[in-house]
């Protein structure tokens, strides 16, 4: 992460009141701290001047503009204002530090793991973000997990498939696409929360601010990386290497400050502790989260990996699984039910660790295990997709009825 240099994130603000440990965040982390906690009432600049175009030029029409300009390319919106231009601008001017062809290169064989990844995905990168009242709020706000685990659950994973598949962030491609999608979504549901009667700005900060928006990077590179070795699926060091530049340039187009984009594992590191020290307090609604995504999402996929004989014990498994990926203090914040199986988990980790380690020093092995993956990814993504009704890849492109989102217009 860079130094900060300006005065916005230097500046002395109020913190949010629900913020925890503050000072001793500030001993821990000295040169992190600051610019963390100012950011708390930062969003997105570039995104939120676009968003705040939209119901002037009208929701569809902004909308098409932004996915005519993701596929065209800005010059083919000749009507497009200038946030939009704005933006793009930074887009288009990729960082002299990215090198996509390396990336895509040393990850070519992620998709072996393709299984163990989609278990992380939902027992560890997404709960892991639960154990934050704030930070989950807009959620709870748009009622986007509650209502429909499943159908949330796709919608990320259609976004990360996109973004990590081969060529996904070349300039034209589907993840690149989709990443800035992500990125508007979050300006359309910041907008709303802060003319929100009931998003409490004292308490919680900028909704989606940059500080929670940098944990997305942990969220999704770091926890994985670390959840796919603690079952026994790690990725080798080239892949690692890949998987944290692949998100330092998700990070730069999802519009995270320069200050606060991490490069590397000791800053994605540095970020999980000042985050996980000064989180607000678990509530009720971070609990529900946790119970909905297992109840709806996870116990019918490990039922769907074992014989119909072991299916009542599906929810031992997954509470044993989200155990070991998040650990038991933060578990037991969020009252996920305590079991012996967890022992049982991390002791089979390095055994299968072993074993895969084995296999990938094995070069005609990697080939077919990833289309192995591949293919049942895709089997995976159509039964999902049948299961829960669900056709489309982002919540701006859902179909209406339900309860109303900022992002459908």
């Amino acid at each position: 992460m860079q130094a900060a240099t300006t005065g916005r994130l230097l500046a002395e603000r109020p913190l949010p009141a629900t913020l925890r440990h503050v000072e001793l965040a500030r001993q821990r982390y000295p040169q992190l701290a600051a610019t963390y906690l100012a950011a708390m009432w930062d969003g997105d600049p570039l995104a939120d001047a676009f968003v705040a175009d939209v119901p002037r030029l009208g929701h569809g029409r902004a909308m098409r503009m932004l996915r005519t300009a993701c596929r065209e390319g800005i010059g083919a919106v000749p009507d497009a204002p200038d946030s939009l231009r704005a933006l793009f601008a930074q887009l288009d001017a990729t960082p002299e530090w990215v090198d996509l062809e390396g990336i895509d290169r040393a990850g070519a064989h992620l998709g072996r793991y393709t299984r163990q990844a989609g278990i992380v995905l939902g027992a560890a990168s997404l709960v892991s973000g639960y154990a934050n009242s704030a930070a989950s709020r807009p959620l709870e706000m748009t009622g986007r997990y509650i209502e429909n685990a499943g159908m949330r659950t796709i919608e990320v994973a259609s976004w990360l498939v996109a973004a990590n598949a081969q060529g996904g962030l070349s300039r034209f491609a589907d993840g690149f696409e989709l990443t800035v999608r992500v990125r508007v979504i979050h300006a359309l549901v910041r907008r709303s929360l802060l003319d929100d009667d009931a998003w409490d700005l004292a308490a919680w900060g900028v909704p989606i601010c940059q500080s929670y928006l940098a944990y997305t990077l942990v969220e999704f590179c770091l926890i994985p990386l670390r959840g796919m070795r603690a079952i026994g699926a790690p990725y080798r060091p080239e892949e690692q290497a890949a998987y944290y530049a692949r998100w330092r340039y998700l990070g730069h187009l999802l519009g995270i400050d320069p200050a606060l984009l991490p490069t590397d594992e000791a800053e994605q590191e540095a970020l999980e502790g000042i985050y996980l020290l000064t989180r607000p307090p678990v509530d009720e609604y971070c609990r529900e989260l946790v119970g909905a995504i297992g109840s709806d999402f996870l116990v019918p996929e490990i039922e769907q990996l074992v014989p119909p004989v072991l299916h009542p014990v599906a929810p031992t498994v997954v509470a044993a699984l989200e155990r070991v990926f998040i650990g038991d203090a933060i578990a037991d914040e969020l009252g996920i039910a305590d079991t012996q199986l967890k022992h049982a988990v991390r002791a089979a980790g390095p055994v299968l660790g072993a074993v895969n380690a084995a296999l990938d020093r094995l070069p005609p092995t990697l080939g077919p295990r990833t289309r192995r993956g591949e293919r049942y990814r895709e089997a995976q993504d159509a039964r999902l997709r049948a299961r829960y009704g669900v056709q489309h890849d982002l919540v701006d492109a859902s179909p209406g009825g339900g309860r109303p989102h900022p992002a459908r217009g």
